[in-house]
């Protein structure tokens, strides 16, 4: 599973370099669940999205499941990267978790999903 899971992260890390955001710096919340549904996992996840886009539109959500990786199969990886700083990204996320809406829809989500993991990531640009 943590081999699962470096591989997941590897992708996308790799996959944000391509966007070079203004100031080559960003931090991204990687976090990884089990759901029993991915179909209606991701009609939530594109829900979410479209609330983020308004109320924070730099915050970019991408979502990957895991299909050739042993125990790890079906694992769905959710990214939110933002251009800037962890400060950046937490002033970004308060905002976000402000919202009455994003916040029932977050707390919406654990009927769908089992959370394996939560981590937070600030780009070292090379």
């Amino acid at each position: 599973m943590k081999t699962l899971i470096k591989v997941v992260l590897f992708a996308v890390v790799t996959s944000f370099s391509a966007l070079g955001f203004a100031d080559g710096h960003s931090t991204m919340r990687v976090v990884a669940v089990q759901t029993s549904d991915a179909g209606a996992y991701v009609v939530e996840l594109r829900k979410g999205k479209q609330m983020m886009n308004k109320i924070a539109p730099k915050m970019v959500m991408r979502a990957w499941r895991a299909t050739f990786a042993g125990e790890g199969a079906g694992t769905v990886i959710v990214s939110l990267e933002h251009p800037g700083s962890l400060s950046t990204f937490a002033s970004a996320w308060e905002k976000t978790l402000a919202d009455k809406k994003m916040a029932e829809w977050l707390s919406g989500l654990s009927g769908l999903r089992q959370l394996v993991s939560d981590s937070l990531y600030e780009e070292m640009p090379i």
